[in-house]
């Protein structure tokens, strides 16, 4: 028995797996730079303040507090439910947190954008910071307060959010001097 027909059928069975997924490469990547790879419909979540969303999924904010009174315990509630606390609303009055433009073809360099409780970013008009780059999603990535931090969330975005050159899977806390990287634009965090 000769290994020459074996060997020649696993060369072709090589170069059709190898031309299969160039051509998935390249109908992804041409879909992408389209637009057509972000999902149709995509939940806002109920922290979201430009989103619109039902009055009764939006929970309540806290009373602010009185000097001395202790806030009642929460039953049911989990912390990502509650979003913004009167917290971080004190501290943003004292830390001013803002995200700077470093680099971009979009935006001019140097402006900053003032994160109250938080903020989207995206393509849409609708967000809180508009980034007309066609590497941004409609409703790319959202800036939200936990307690007294804050934290970046991508939110199915097609090419990624990045934190100090990490791909942002999940919600991840920013920290002064972190540079946050969305579509062409470079954003550093400062408080």
């Amino acid at each position: 028995m000769t290994l020459e027909p074996v060997l020649l059928g696993f060369k072709v069975l090589f170069l059709l797996l190898l031309y299969l997924f160039i051509f998935r490469v390249v109908r992804g990547v041409a879909r992408d730079l389209k637009g057509g790879g972000e999902p149709a419909v995509m939940p806002a979540p109920a922290s979201v303040r430009a989103a619109p969303v039902a009055a009764a999924a939006i929970p309540p904010k806290p009373a602010p507090m009185v000097r001395g009174e202790r806030r009642p315990e929460r039953t049911g509630e989990s912390e990502d439910e509650v979003g913004n606390t009167s917290e971080f609303d004190y501290l943003t009055a004292k830390i001013k947190p803002r995200l700077i433009v470093q680099h971009s073809k979009v935006v001019d360099g140097g402006k900053a954008y003032r994160l109250k409780g938080g903020a989207t970013i995206g393509r849409s008009p609708r967000s809180d910071i508009v980034l007309d780059d066609s590497y941004v999603s409609s409703t790319h990535a959202r800036i939200f307060s936990r307690r007294q931090f804050l934290y970046l969330e991508d939110l199915g975005s097609t090419n990624g959010t990045y934190v100090d050159g990490r791909r942002v899977s999940g919600d991840v806390q920013i920290k002064p001097g972190q540079e946050i990287v969305i579509g062409d634009t470079i954003f550093r965090y400062e408080e």
